[in-house]
């Protein structure tokens, strides 16, 4: 009988293999040095301080907007309420303008057209010849 011979290691299986003991101590190590007061600690009073630059930039910005009367974000956001409830009402008053109507809702909204009186040359040429 011949003998029966083993497959070669997959190289595939290997490198799975590595990559999840490498992950493994890696959050073990993670795990234990972020896990700590000290760096929770230290991390808050970044973030802290992080803040605190953010808003004296923004205040100092804001100011600078002031200065050259350039509006600021906050500007254009109002801005931007304010047409928004202005076009709101529009819509309102063309609705209730246009109840009266026998015409649809969304007809109603839309300005009533003249009648066409004047006829195209082409028409007038004919019917007046």
């Amino acid at each position: 009988m011949p003998e029966e011979t083993a497959a070669p290691p997959n190289p595939l299986d290997t490198w799975r293999q590595f990559i999840t003991d490498s992950e493994r101590q890696w959050n073990a190590f993670f795990k234990d040095v972020l896990g700590t007061d000290s760096v929770s600690t230290s991390m808050n009073a970044w973030v802290e301080a992080s803040l605190t630059v953010q808003r004296m930039i923004a205040d100092q910005l804001e100011r600078l907007y002031t200065t050259f009367n350039i509006p600021t974000h906050g500007d254009l956001v109002d801005l931007g309420e304010r047409m928004k409830a202005i076009e709101d009402a529009i819509i309102r008053l063309e609705l209730k303008a246009g109840a009266g109507t026998s015409r649809g809702s969304k007809k109603a909204a839309t300005r009533a057209r003249p009648p066409r009186t004047k006829r195209p040359a082409s028409l007038a040429s004919k019917n007046g010849a």
